[in-house]
């Protein structure tokens, strides 16, 4: 499970898996593909008990309430 933070590289791949676009499965299989894994098997917003304790509070990307400015891609081989 790769975990990326929303608009950290300012291309918009993130936005696409975050808001489930047409583009979000396509986004998700090609950072997949670029992290030497066959493709994606899930995508999708970070809640924020999906990765308590994960991101500090005061961190770019932090949760705020129940919803994080993250992004969860799930590879396979």
């Amino acid at each position: 499970m790769f975990i990326v933070a929303n608009d950290a590289d300012g291309y918009g791949i993130d936005r696409c898996l975050a808001t489930g676009a047409k583009c979000g499965a396509p986004a998700a299989n090609a950072y997949c593909k670029i992290q030497a894994f066959a493709e994606a098997t899930t995508f999708h917003k970070v809640d924020r008990g999906d990765i308590t304790g994960v991101i500090a509070t005061d961190a770019v990307g932090a949760c705020r309430g129940n919803s994080c400015d993250v992004v969860a891609i799930v590879c396979t081989r």
